[in-house]
Order: C-alpha cells, then sequence, then structure tokens
C-alpha cells in the first residue's frame, strides 16, 4: 500500500526542491560568513562584536589575535553540522516519499521534527547577528550580508520543512471520509 497518492508526492517533491534551493543559499551564506571570519578581521575587531557573539551566538566570536582559521571553523561548526543535518534530511525525504523505503511516517516525521527545530535555531541566530552586524541599514558589511544570506536561506527552509511535514504526516481520506489505510 503507498503511503502517499501520486498528486501529494508531486507536491512533497516540489517542497524537497524549494528546500534544497534554501538549502544552496544558506550553504552559500554561511560559507561567506566563516571566509569572512577567517580573511577579514576588520570587522571582527570592532568592541560591539563581542557582546554580539556572546548573546547572540552558541559561543564568543574569536578575537582578531587568535588562530583565525581553527577559531572561526571551531565557531561555525554547529552550523556546518544542521546544513550537514538538512541536507541528508532532504534526500531521506525523497527516500521516503518515492521509494516508500521507510514504512512510518512517525521516523520520518521525527527526523524532520528535529531538522526543522535546528534549523529554525539556525535561522534566528542568523537573522540576529544579520542586523547586529549592520545596524539594520543595507550596507557594505561583507560579513552582515552573509549572515543575511544564510538567513534568507534558512526561512526558506524552514519554510518548506513546516508545510512538508503538514503534508506528509497528514492523514488521506478515502472516498467515504475513512482513512484509507483503514479501508478494508
Amino acid at each position: 500500500m503507498a503511503l502517499h497518492q501520486t498528486g501529494m508526492k508531486v507536491g512533497m517533491a516540489v517542497l524537497l526542491f524549494f528546500q534544497l534551493c534554501g538549502w544552496v543559499v544558506s550553504l552559500g551564506g554561511t560559507a561567506h560568513a566563516t571566509n569572512e571570519c577567517r580573511e577579514n578581521t576588520d570587522e571582527w575587531k570592532s568592541p560591539s562584536v563581542k557582546p554580539i557573539g556572546e548573546w547572540y551566538h552558541l559561543q564568543p566570536f574569536p578575537s582578531a589575535d587568535e588562530s583565525r582559521a581553527y577559531d572561526c571553523g571551531i565557531h561555525f561548526s554547529l552550523d556546518w553540522w544542521i546544513i550537514a543535518f538538512q541536507f541528508f534530511m532532504i534526500i531521506f525525504g525523497y527516500l521516503a516519499v518515492f521509494v516508500e523505503f521507510f514504512h512510518t511516517k512517525y521516523t520520518t516525521m521525527a527526523l524532520f521534527a528535529i531538522a526543522t527545530t535546528l534549523f529554525t535555531l539556525y535561522t534566528s541566530i542568523y537573522v540576529k547577528l544579520g542586523y547586529q552586524f549592520s545596524g539594520g541599514s543595507h550596507d557594505d558589511n561583507t560579513v552582515a550580508q552573509g549572515f543575511k544570506t544564510a538567513a534568507a536561506g534558512g526561512i526558506i527552509v524552514c519554510v518548506c520543512n513546516y508545510i512538508f511535514m503538514f503534508i506528509f504526516g497528514s492523514e488521506e481520506e478515502g472516498s467515504e471520509g475513512i482513512p484509507a489505510e483503514n479501508k478494508a
């Protein structure tokens, strides 16, 4: 028995494609922010940056005098793990929708709930950092541009994840109003 009908499968495939698009945007934004952290120390030397790292991210930003490559890699490591986990969830989603490799909705829904929670945290942090580094203006602050790009991709991924979970987890009804899986 199929978990979903063809129309729903197409809808879920489109959502997974949009998740992939948002994931690529997030990947680019995080890569840009990580690269700016490693190479451009001017924007990270400001005294106003230290409280930003301590209050709005999970650990303080590295200072300009420390080993930049290592410290920036450590600083953004959770973000990279969240992005990697979301990529595997997109693959997992395609397998669950088309191959029906996983015969339970509960496993798929639980894993997507974890991925959505992590990406919501990621997006929240990057939205705050984008505003903190740019002061709310649209200037030429390249670090802020990286954070804002990552946040934009994160918003796309989160919205598509939520919609995917609503569609994938919904119970389909037959013509008599009885869930399709309970029909004899």
